[in-house]
């Protein structure tokens, strides 16, 4: 019922992204809830620092169109810089490029998710992060979150390809009604 509300301003701002890819990234960072706020001091749908927002040009994080803007903006960036641009946007460039550095430095593949996320781990684990130029990272959080987000994205993927009517609310016929307690449509 949250996402129809919200889906114009994903498709607008994905650009060469699937909008169903950010609107993932959001649910994961608040649920679709323009006022969320962590104990970190991020704020809105895309949980953005004031820093980031204001290298953006976001004028209002709680602004749920601007913070979609700016998450979407964000991502692009770091998609522009680094493969794991979604594990970045969690735990930031800096401790990715340990664990991509690590991945490396172990004969894996550092620009392939599924060998970054076990040195992700492993940021936990002085013996690895006294080695790295950042140090010590919650990378489990980092690798939870893009779990998160890819099985949110193949949820959405299957509404939007199986089920669109779900997705888009004005796509409803005009005698239908949302009971939000059954989580049911029913037609008058």
């Amino acid at each position: 019922e949250t996402l129809p509300e919200f889906r114009p301003w994903f498709e607008s701002y994905a650009g060469d992204l699937d909008w169903r890819l950010l609107a993932a990234m959001s649910y994961q960072e608040s649920h679709w809830k323009p006022d969320a706020k962590s104990v970190t001091g991020v704020r809105g749908m895309m949980m953005l620092t004031q820093a980031t927002a204001k290298d953006l040009g976001i004028i209002s994080r709680l602004d749920p169109e601007q913070s979609i803007k700016g998450g979407a903006i964000y991502l692009a960036s770091l998609l522009q810089r680094i493969p794991d641009a979604l594990a970045s946007y969690n735990i930031g460039l800096g401790h990715l490029e340990d664990a991509r550095v690590l991945t490396d430095r172990q004969d894996g593949n550092p620009d392939m998710w599924v060998d970054v996320k076990i040195r992700l781990l492993q940021l936990r684990q002085k013996k690895h992060y006294k080695t790295t130029t950042y140090g010590y990272a919650r990378g489990n959080e980092a690798v939870a979150y893009v779990d998160n987000i890819r099985r949110y994205y193949d949820t959405l993927v299957w509404l939007d390809e199986e089920q669109p009517q779900i997705l888009k609310q004005d796509e409803l016929p005009t005698d239908t009604v949302m009971h939000s307690d059954t989580d049911s449509v029913l037609v008058e």
